[in-house]
């Protein structure tokens, strides 16, 4: 390295005597931009890499969690005894689902008693469901609890719809009360 150092220092003189050319430097300057726009979207791209393996990673634990761990001996569902049942299952769960948020989105239009007898007929079923899903795990062929969870099913939509329609049947009449009375005040 010596040898170099010294070769430079002579001819000093002979490296010093041309400018760069013009615009060298404006170059120079958009090149350093690039380079480190590119080093920015590596880093990006590494960092998003990073959370997309760690989300994957989070989400098939969740699933084999959910799947193998977190299962109650006696618990069966329809769809662990037939396909079709299953499907049957999953239309009235998810139909469920939706008016569970229907009515959450009405609640505020009932009074504290009709919240808590629509709470206890809830409740009720749901401890009608706990058994009938034991005793499907027990008796997983007998069809008079398949038809029982699938007439439970048919009975809670049936008892939520009800309450949906006396709740929008409420809303209606509270917000006809608000409009006459905003009518009447102006």
């Amino acid at each position: 390295m010596s040898n170099i150092e010294d070769l430079i220092r002579e001819n000093k003189e002979m490296f010093n005597y041309e400018e760069p050319m013009e615009g060298h430097f404006e170059r120079f300057e958009a090149r350093l931009r690039t380079q480190n726009r590119r080093s920015r979207l590596r880093s990006l791209y590494r960092v998003a890499s990073i959370a997309a393996v760690g989300l994957v990673l989070i989400v098939s634990s969740i699933f084999i969690y959910d799947k193998f761990y977190d299962r109650d001996n006696g618990s069966v569902t329809l769809g662990d005894i037939n396909p079709e049942l299953g499907k049957v299952e999953y239309y009235f769960t998810s139909q469920i689902d939706e008016a569970t948020v229907s009515l959450d989105s009405l609640r505020k239009y009932s009074d504290e008693g009709t919240q808590k007898m629509i709470d206890r007929e809830f409740a009720e079923l749901d401890s009608l469901h706990t058994q009938l899903t034991e005793k499907l795990g027990t008796n997983p062929n007998d069809e008079r609890i398949i038809n029982g969870l699938i007439t439970y099913y048919q009975t809670k939509l049936k008892i939520m719809e009800h309450f949906i329609t006396t709740l929008n049947q409420i809303k209606q009449i509270k917000n006809q009360k608000n409009q006459n009375y905003e009518s009447t005040v102006l």
